[in-house]
C-alpha cells in the first residue's frame, strides 16, 4: 500500500512501551465474553488488541475497527480473531501515518463501546494532531454509548493542534447518558490533571 510505513508506526508503538501494555491489560479486564466493540486508531489500541488475542477468555465478540495495524497483527500472528470472533473493518479512506480508515463509514447504528486512543486530553477535551482525527472520533462518538480513552501519561495535560471532542461537547455528551473512559497511569506529574477530569465527568482508571 503506497504510503503506509509499518516501520514508522511499529516505532511509534514502542515508545512508552512498558505504561501501554499495562493500559491493555487493564483495559482487556473490562472486555467480556460475547461483547461488541469497536477498536479505533493508535499504538496503545494496538496493544489492547494483542492482549486481546492472547487471552483465552475473550471469544465470540463482535469486533468492528478502522486500525489496521490491529488487522495486521492478527492477520500475521493471531488468525483465531477471525476465527472465534466476527472482524469487521469499516470503510474509508487509507492514512498511512496511523495505519487506519479515517473518512470513516460506519455499518451500524449503535454500538455499545468504542476504544480510542488520543495524542492529548486534558480539562479542554480531546485532542490530535491530525485534523482526520477529528471526523473519526466526532463519527464514533454519535453512535457509541460508552468511550474508552486509552492514553499513557505523556498524553495527559496535553493539548493537540485540533480538538477531537472538547469539554463543552463531552459534557453534554455525558448528559444525554453516555459515558466516558480513561485509562492510564498516574504519577507526580499528572495527578492534578486527573483529578480535574474526574470533576468533568471522566471515570478514571488507573493502570
Amino acid at each position: 500500500m503506497k504510503g503506509i510505513s509499518f516501520n514508522s508506526f511499529e516505532n511509534r508503538r514502542k515508545v512508552g512501551r512498558e505504561e501501554k501494555e499495562r493500559i491493555a491489560k487493564k483495559v482487556v479486564s473490562l472486555i467480556r465474553k460475547g461483547d461488541t466493540l469497536f477498536l479505533g486508531a493508535g499504538t496503545t489500541v494496538t496493544y489492547v488488541a494483542e492482549y486481546l488475542a492472547r487471552s483465552s477468555e475473550h471469544f465470540m465478540l463482535k469486533i468492528w475497527t478502522n486500525n489496521l495495524a490491529v488487522v495486521n497483527l492478527w492477520l500475521s500472528k493471531y488468525e483465531k480473531m477471525f476465527i472465534e470472533n466476527f472482524v469487521g473493518v469499516v470503510g474509508g479512506e487509507i492514512m498511512g501515518k496511523n495505519l487506519s480508515v479515517v473518512n470513516i463509514l460506519l455499518p451500524f447504528h449503535q454500538i455499545p463501546r468504542a476504544i480510542i486512543g488520543t495524542p492529548g486530553i486534558s480539562r479542554h477535551g480531546l485532542t490530535a494532531d491530525d485534523v482526520h482525527t477529528v471526523q473519526q472520533v466526532e463519527t464514533l462518538v454519535k453512535r457509541v454509548k460508552e468511550i474508552i480513552v486509552v492514553a499513557d501519561s505523556s498524553k495527559i495535560g496535553r493539548d493537540g493542534i485540533y480538538t477531537t471532542r472538547s469539554i463543552k461537547m463531552i459534557k453534554r455528551d455525558l448528559k444525554i447518558g453516555k459515558s466516558y473512559t480513561l485509562v492510564t497511569l498516574e504519577n507526580s506529574d499528572n495527578r492534578e490533571e486527573l483529578e480535574k477530569l474526574r470533576a468533568l465527568g471522566f471515570k478514571v482508571i488507573i493502570a
